[in-house]
């Protein structure tokens, strides 16, 4: 483990760690030494406000348990000080995360989370007492706040698709690939207008799945390339977050986070781009991904506000009221448009554009009135699903 690194934050906390127990007379640095070095961090300090925990009562609480729960040596007896089994686990723990995250750094993140897997631990019991069901949140304000010494690939660099390329796509590469954007102009319209703004750029696309939210995001990337938009989104760039490939391999709280920190620093660099979340309330409150819940909203708020990066979202009216209402933070900071099923009429003309494309994929000929059946047919005959995808399915 000699080959990975420490953090400024970890050595500090080591070193009050150590002080602390050459001035109670313990003969071992154990978690509980380290925990109270960390409430003198206003890092984690922050953090743990966050959680709407008490700092006073918990800085007392570490107090006492130190001066009257841990065996002192005598006065007259030397001793050598050293780590305890409790706090060499703590660390072998910890460097597990680094390395399972591919991080070159060991921070206080990776530290806290190591504490919270101890068996026999004091601090494991007080910190889990006290954050109780907030402990993801936890990490993830840990994340945030101690982040900058969090390097999560050995090959990072400041470009997007060296750093990020396996977490995200840029959408103006990919226009050839996609079918064009037909009718939708009110909606286009909007998302450009919202992002022109000096203050609460972000669209969020609403509508129900198969409407064509998508579809937008690549008709912007269209108008993009083609020149054919304000001048402040003129040489932008839209990248689509892929959350299947973020969350391949989070085997441990935070690093989930930890992927996402560094797609939004990467993007951050290149300073107009626009950042495409489809089904964004995965990613807010009780979204739920893989086999739990995330939420990455604390994270993205820092970058919603600097305003480097612009996002567009996408949810569908269930899933917004469901989770995407709840974070009155995150609905501040964007401007919701609605995407309604397109009309009879409407879809007829969209596929009637997307035609040419689907009878050269599939090497045949479609005859007169077939498309506008297929609109009519699935508007009637299927009630789940909607248009323009059904008549297209």
């Amino acid at each position: 483990m000699s080959h990975i690194e420490k953090s400024v934050y970890v050595d500090k906390a080591l070193s009050f760690a150590q002080g602390l127990a050459f001035r109670y007379r313990h003969e071992f640095i154990t978690p509980e030494h380290i925990l109270s070095a960390l409430f003198n961090q206003d890092p984690f300090v922050e953090a743990v406000e966050e959680c709407f925990c008490h700092i006073p009562v918990m800085e007392e609480e570490v107090d006492e348990y130190l001066a009257q729960k841990m065996e002192q040596v005598p006065e007259d007896t030397n001793y050598e000080l050293q780590f305890s089994v409790q706090s060499n686990l703590l660390f072998q723990n910890a460097y597990a995360f680094v390395e399972s995250s591919n991080a070159e750094v060991l921070d206080i993140p990776h530290v806290v989370q190591a504490m919270l897997l101890l068996p026999e631990s004091w601090a494991c019991y007080f910190l889990k007492k006290h954050l109780k069901e907030r402990i993801p949140d936890f990490i993830s304000q840990l994340v945030v706040i101690y982040g900058d010494d969090l390097s999560l690939d050995e090959n990072d660099s400041d470009e997007p698709h060296g750093i990020s390329k396996n977490f995200i796509t840029c959408l103006n590469e990919q226009l050839e690939n996609h079918n064009p954007l037909i009718g939708r102009e009110m909606e286009l319209e909007r998302t450009i207008e919202v992002l022109c703004r000096k203050d609460k750029n972000n669209p969020l696309h609403i509508g129900e799945p198969g409407v064509g939210k998508t579809a937008l995001a690549y008709g912007l990337a269209a108008r993009i390339e083609a020149g054919e938009v304000p001048e402040r989104l003129k040489g932008s760039r839209i990248y689509e977050l892929d959350l299947g490939s973020m969350l391949a391999g989070t085997q441990y709280r935070g690093d989930f986070e930890q992927r996402l920190k560094s797609v939004m620093k990467s993007l951050s660099a290149e300073k107009k781009a626009i950042l495409y979340i489809d089904e964004i309330h995965n990613l807010i409150g009780a979204g739920q991904i893989g086999d739990g819940s995330m939420d990455a909203s604390n994270m993205l708020k820092p970058y919603l506000e600097q305003g480097d990066i612009r996002f567009i979202g996408s949810t569908t009216y269930e899933e917004y009221n469901r989770y995407f209402s709840r974070s009155k933070g995150m609905v501040r900071r964007f401007q919701q448009i609605d995407i309604q099923e397109p009309s009879i009429d409407e879809a007829i003309r969209i596929i009637e554009g997307l035609k040419e494309k689907y009878e050269e994929y599939h090497h045949v000929t479609y005859e007169p009135g077939v498309i506008e059946y297929a609109v009519k047919a699935s508007a009637r005959y299927i009630s789940d699903r909607f248009l323009p995808d059904k008549a297209i399915d």
